[in-house]
């Protein structure tokens, strides 16, 4: 089951499976309270990754926030 991290906020589902990071971040992106996208790092299994990576199963996807950020 992927995970999706941002924050304190944090999701896991079956139905990340196969979408790329950029149909997740449409779909729940309210829900884990992005920042504004030009200052949002990604990470999958803590490797800088795109918003073009297909997610598997065991992924674990992590939105990090510039530091000093407010939000």
């Amino acid at each position: 089951m992927a995970k999706l991290i941002c924050g304190i906020n944090e999701i896991s589902n079956d139905m990340f499976n196969g979408k790329t990071i950029e149909e997740v971040i449409a779909s729940t992106g309210q829900l884990l309270n992005l920042p504004d996208r030009s200052n949002l790092v990604i990470l999958v299994n803590d490797e800088e990754s795109d918003a073009g990576h297909v997610i598997a199963a065991d992924d674990e996807v992590e939105f990090v926030k510039a530091a000093g950020e407010k939000g």
